[in-house]
């Protein structure tokens, strides 16, 4: 019985440690000051914890120039749907960005 609910609430503590994954991606000129302006969000959908990618997402379906910014991470929901699914589904979050004026 102790084995039991130890495996069970290290199981819960590994889902409340993980964290939103987030990274950004800056192509062109882009300084941390300036003003950017959001162009376009698109959801992912990866399975078997993002080992396997639905469709790729490619900047000039929603961008045009060269200078922008890529941010990607998994919001709360995402997690959430992510760890229902014991991660066969792991949704992520993609939003594009360009300088203001551009």
């Amino acid at each position: 019985m102790k084995k039991a609910s130890f495996a069970a609430v290290a199981l819960i503590a590994t889902f409340m440690l993980s964290s939103c994954y987030s990274s950004s991606v800056s192509v062109g000129n882009i300084k941390k000051s300036d003003d950017l302006e959001h162009v376009a969000t698109v959801h992912n959908a990866h399975f078997l914890f993002g080992l396997i990618g639905k469709k790729q997402v490619r900047a000039e379906r929603y961008v045009d120039g060269q200078n922008y910014l890529i941010k990607r991470h998994q919001s709360f929901v995402d997690g959430l749907l992510s760890s229902i699914t014991c991660g066969i589904y792991t949704p992520t979050t993609t939003k594009f960005y360009v300088p203001e004026g551009e």
